[in-house]
């Protein structure tokens, strides 16, 4: 619910017009179903409540097939949405020609930016921030400052049109969860499109599961994994040793 009301006390919804939402339950959650249905929303709702848990990717890409925007957003659930600045109107929120994924800012609740855009991550570089962490420094590489700069970013929120999305055939459903993100934005700088900063800010606290002992860990290796043997990463690394 916190993401809804969020979301309408942005303006986003009144500034894109036509908006719609599509809420996946993964889990069977009864309470928050009702609640969501009590509403009047100034979008599209459409609620799917999953018969078995899917992955990230499959979740998105099971809402992509009931969208019916121009613009497809990939949204978590611990995301909140920031008031749009005074000056921010419908024309601003237009993707440029050319950009295949945008991206707004990711701060925390103090105002802190996330390191939300990232470097490609590599077997060699993994080793080094291990090795980095455990020697005790305060900063690690493998960040960028904007999304231009990087080579993917966080599938905590990012803005497809709808023709990108459709034509790259969405998230690799192979990944249940980790590495997804970054496979998609991987093949879509392949397939010629860019990577731009959005002008608006959302609020994320990453809970940096993967880190933890457990499941999380566990998906997050195999998903690595599969990255790193993966045509798409070894493509896009060669191509970066010739210059983007």
């Amino acid at each position: 619910m916190t993401l809804l009301e969020s979301l309408v006390s942005s303006g986003l919804p009144t500034a894109c017009g036509n908006a719609e939402v599509l809420l996946t339950l993964n889990v069977p959650e009864p309470e928050l179903k009702a609640q969501v249905k009590q509403r009047d929303w100034p979008f599209r709702l459409v609620v799917t409540e999953n018969a078995a848990p899917l992955g990230f990717g499959a979740n998105h890409n099971q809402a992509f097939a009931k969208a019916r925007g121009d613009v497809f957003a990939v949204v978590n659930p611990d995301i909140a949405f920031l008031p749009l600045d005074a000056n921010t109107g419908p024309e601003a929120l237009v993707m440029p020609p050319g950009v295949g994924v945008w991206v707004p800012r990711q701060v925390d609740r103090t105002g802190k930016v996330q390191d939300h855009c990232r470097a490609l991550i590599t077997p060699w570089g993994l080793l080094a921030r291990v090795a980095m962490r455990l020697g005790g420094a305060k900063s690690l590489p493998g960040v960028a400052p904007t999304a231009e700069a990087a080579d993917w970013v966080n599938g905590a929120l990012m803005w497809f049109p709808r023709q990108v999305y459709q034509a790259l055939g969405g998230f690799d459903e192979r990944y249940f969860m980790y590495c997804e993100d970054a496979d998609l934005c991987l093949r879509l700088q392949l397939a010629g499109w860019r990577m731009q900063t959005a002008p608006f800010n959302v609020v994320h606290d990453a809970q940096r599961n993967s880190l933890r002992p457990g499941k999380h860990l566990r998906w997050h290796m195999t998903s690595l994994l599969k990255f790193w043997c993966s045509a798409t990463f070894w493509r896009y690394w060669f191509r970066s040793l010739a210059g983007k």
